[in-house]
């Protein structure tokens, strides 16, 4: 089932993903204002594998209607991680800031999203984006619609859209170097079984859970109860490890910026590396009640292998690969393979042309 459901991603999904991905770099190029114009290419740029990887989700959606989800996918991702960027940029008050940017990612789930994306700038001090934000929004309400299940399944992803744009923004505001705001907010949150306090909140900061939603919404046949549980299973250990995946690739750029990395908290990359690999296994048994559970623990392997493939110059990533792939079967090794090649390739074409994205926006 893992190797089928590769197969109908590279088939079915990146075509689409891909046309999706122009679509939004040549709104991006519209936009008006400079610093906004830089910051939309630059993310999407360096980010566009995270728009790809969103997309698996689509591979759990019936075939009439996956079109459709890897849209709304591809739109909610893009969104992302555009305000993610921008959050990262200098605000007045960053908290405020950020939850009022990050609550674009609740209104795109919304059945008529706001037609102006002006407000949701505010104290950022930035100009006209041309109807980016707003229409990012809009794409992903649009295709959501198409969705038979979606009226079902909005009141959960809307929790886990909120829990998101919060986690999110509380992060970025501790990379001021104060952490209690976000420390109080982490411990507010309902642990999950022998995560720490931190790990939740890397749980609740992905996007993860929202993708998933929007899958099953894809699923004319999906319940209340099946909406609950994909997200019990993806909230928190699933979204806790794309999360600390990611802080894991991107410690030694995030010590140069003054980011938020959730390594911070660990004493050695020997207990990160123990520590992501027991969250591994509960994400393993958080999906086997789903429908489709084969697929979707096709998805687990690769959130693991989209990650996992980075080079051994990473630090602890070697090790981590040694602890956490060989619980994944064969099918992570391609995904590391693939993951690994598209990445020398990437970087290759930053070396050749340096007036590309910036080195703050270009992660992993």
């Amino acid at each position: 089932m893992a190797m089928s459901a590769l197969a109908a991603y590279g088939l079915s999904v990146v075509p689409v993903a891909r046309r999706e991905l122009k679509r939004w770099r040549r709104a991006a190029a519209s936009v008006p204002d400079t610093a906004l114009r830089r910051m939309a290419l630059d993310t999407l740029a360096a980010e566009r594998m995270n728009a790809e990887a969103a997309t698996v989700f689509a591979t759990l959606a019936p075939w009439r209607q996956r079109f459709a989800a890897v849209r709304a996918l591809c739109a909610m991702q893009v969104l992302v991680d555009y305000v993610d960027t921008l959050s990262e940029q200098l605000a007045e008050h960053p908290l405020q800031a950020s939850l009022t940017l990050h609550a674009a990612i609740c209104d795109a789930l919304a059945d008529q999203p706001p037609s102006d994306g002006t407000a949701y700038y505010a104290g950022f001090g930035v100009g006209d984006d041309g109807g980016y934000l707003a229409e990012l929004m809009r794409a992903c309400a649009r295709e959501l619609r198409r969705l038979p299940s979606f009226a079902r399944v909005r009141p959960v992803a809307q929790l886990a859209a909120a829990r998101c744009a919060a986690g999110q923004s509380y992060t970025h505001a501790a990379r001021s170097g104060d952490r209690a705001p976000f420390a109080a907010w982490a411990r507010t949150l309902d642990r999950g079984d022998g995560l720490a306090w931190w790990e939740v909140a890397a749980g609740a900061s992905s996007s993860v859970a929202v993708h998933a939603l929007i899958a099953a919404a894809a699923d004319r046949s999906t319940t209340d109860r099946d909406a609950r549980l994909v997200d019990a299973a993806y909230y928190p250990p699933i979204g806790a490890l794309t999360v600390l995946f990611d802080s894991l690739i991107d410690r030694d750029e995030d010590r140069m910026t003054g980011n938020h990395n959730y390594m911070a908290y660990y004493e050695s990359d020997e207990v990160v590396a123990e520590r992501l690999a027991a969250i591994t296994r509960q994400a393993q048994a958080a999906v086997r009640p789903l429908r489709r559970r084969r697929r979707n623990e096709a998805i687990v392997a690769g959130v693991a292998g989209f990650y996992l493939g980075a080079s051994d110059r990473v630090e602890g990533v070697a090790l981590v690969r040694e602890r956490v792939a060989p619980m994944l079967g064969g099918v992570v090794r391609p995904i590391m393979a693939v993951m690994r090649a598209r990445r020398h390739l990437r970087d290759r074409a930053r070396r050749a042309d340096p007036v590309g994205p910036s080195a703050a926006s270009a992660r992993r």
